[in-house]
Formats: C-alpha cells, structure tokens, sequence
C-alpha cells in the first residue's frame, strides 16, 4: 500500500471547475457509493471490482483512473467517511465546553443509526490484521493523527471529568466506537434483545459515565 492509499480522498480546491473535473468528482462519487455497498455486502476479501463498477455504472477502467487497486479504494472509503464525520463535528464547536460534549454524546447515539459504518469498521479491523504491512503503514498514520487530535479534543471538552480517577475525554469518546460497532454487530444475531433502543441506552450510559 502507498501512502496516497490513505489520503486518496483529498481533491484540490479550484475556483473554477471545469466540465471534466466535474465529471471526474461524479464517478469517483459514484464509485466510493458502490464500494461501501459491495464492502459491505460482500466484505473487503470477497468485494470485486468489476461489481464495484458495473454498480456505479462505470467501466473497471474508470477505477484504476482513481484508485490502484482494490486496497486503495477501500482505505479511501474509509477516510472517507472519517473525515466527513470529524468536518461534522468542527463545523459545529462552540465556546462552551458542556455542550460541546453534548455534541459529541449525540454524535455517537447518530452512530447507532449507521450500521453500515459499523461493518466498515469491522472490515477496515479485518484487513489490517490480515495485512500487517499495510497496518504498519496506516498505523503510523493513525497514531500521529490520533495524538493532534487528543490536543485539539482536551481544548474543546475538556481533558477528564471532575471525578477521581476520571480518564482522557479524548480516551473515552475513542473507546464508546468499538463498544458501538461491537454492538451493532450482535443485534445482527440477536436482534430481540440488541434493538436499537436498547444500543443507544446502553451506549448513552456508557458515555456519561465514562466522560464525568
């Protein structure tokens, strides 16, 4: 994997767009949408591209004018939808820190909502420890990013809670994901009891407990 497997979502900012650049962002668009449902049906080993591109109504040649390979396209997706997420929530910080972390509380009970992103992540786990060269990779990555991103989250709601033994804010909204994703998961197996009403109680008291 290169490095531009991960950054593959960032497009350049003209100020004027032209008809083939228009064109470019359509079929990209529309390939990232055919990939999430391919990945997700079908997982990141059994995904094949020429689905991904009859789905999008594209030519298997309009992927690789994109994306490298199927390794590229589905990291891109992945970014892809981190960074919509994080945009989200920076467009919406305010000054005042409580309900900056009621922001973030309703941020994640939205999850609840998106299985799909819960597969992903699943999958995106999958993968990098079935590829330990791209994990190495990514991870470096990753972990630098995760680091500016623990400052940037102590400034808006705080460092930790005012109770003993309180931990990182920034380790707690980090830590409710994969409780989520591991939930959604089973309410595919056991959907009687894991409805979504009862996710998002459970996941709510996780996060007030673990950001107090």
């Amino acid at each position: 994997m290169s490095d531009g497997a991960v950054v593959a979502l960032e497009r350049p900012a003209t100020l004027k767009i032209g008809r083939q650049e228009l064109r470019t962002r359509e079929t990209r668009e529309l390939l990232m949408r055919a990939a999430q449902t391919i990945f997700v049906r079908d997982g990141y080993e059994g995904a094949d591209l020429k689905e991904i591109a009859e789905l999008a109504g594209r030519t298997k040649g309009a992927i690789y004018g994109h994306f490298k390979s199927k390794e590229e396209i589905f990291l891109a997706l992945i970014v892809d939808h981190r960074q919509v997420y994080r945009d989200g929530l920076r467009q919406s910080w305010s000054s005042d820190m409580k309900k900056n972390i009621e922001l973030m509380r309703q941020f994640v009970m939205n999850r609840a909502d998106d299985k799909d992103w819960a597969l992903l992540q699943l999958e995106f786990k999958l993968f990098m420890l079935r590829h330990p060269e791209s994990k190495e990779r990514y991870k470096n990555l990753e972990w630098s990013s995760n680091l500016s991103r623990e400052a940037e989250y102590a400034k808006i709601i705080g460092a930790a809670g005012d109770r003993k033994g309180s931990i990182s804010r920034a380790l707690a909204f980090h830590s409710v994901f994969p409780m989520l994703s591991a939930l959604l998961l089973e309410s595919e197996f056991d959907p009687h009891l894991m409805t979504k009403r009862s996710i998002r109680k459970v996941i709510a008291k996780v996060f007030d407990c673990l950001t107090a």
